[in-house]
């Protein structure tokens, strides 16, 4: 029997020194875990601020390329126009020869044409000559003009004429007239006569 009661006696002085070393290994860990748990959410912002730095990064890169782009393209801009800027200058330049050279010859002509100029009187024809000839054509127009007037039909008989001026001033007479000439004639042939 009191072999019994020394086992339980060792066995529950081995409980409560389990029991003391577990409370300290729990102490222990709720120790660990107070020191570890800042040191996890240090570790889990560092990582998010990692993330964020690299899409930074990645967007900071994108800009620079664009804007690396951009400075490429701007470059080739101002070469363009400063090739064109020589281009217009060479081209003023040419332009400005060329000016000076037409106003040097155009100088060269008024001289020529000074030189020239009192002689010109000389190849000129007569202005009364002019005048008499221009008087003369004047005065077979209007001749031409009263004859036709006096004569609008110079081609026709007197008695077509006379069936005109009928037919133009009344029509009942003019077919009265007609039906009493000797030879008939058609109202439709008189109209394309006229």
């Amino acid at each position: 029997m009191q072999a019994t009661a020394d086992r339980y006696t060792r066995l529950s002085k081995a409980y409560v020194k389990l029991s003391e070393q577990f409370h300290e290994l729990d102490v222990a860990h709720m120790n660990l875990k107070q020191k570890i748990l800042p040191a996890i959410k240090t570790i889990k912002a560092y990582k998010v601020l990692t993330q964020r730095l690299k899409q930074q990064k990645r967007e900071m890169e994108q800009e620079l390329a664009a804007l690396t782009k951009s400075q490429v393209e701007m470059m080739a801009m101002v070469a363009e126009q400063q090739e064109q800027g020589a281009q217009l200058s060479a081209t003023i330049q040419t332009l400005s020869e060329e000016k000076v050279s037409l106003e040097a010859e155009l100088l060269a002509v008024q001289a020529k044409y000074d030189a020239v100029a009192e002689f010109e009187v000389l190849i000129q024809p007569d202005p009364e000559a002019i005048l008499a000839t221009a008087e003369q054509q004047m005065e077979l127009v209007e001749e031409t003009l009263n004859e036709m007037i006096a004569n609008s039909d110079p081609d026709l008989s007197e008695v077509d004429k006379q069936l005109i001026e009928i037919y133009q001033s009344e029509f009942e007479d003019f077919t009265a007239v007609v039906e009493e000439d000797s030879e008939p004639i058609e109202v439709e042939q008189l109209a394309i006569a006229a």
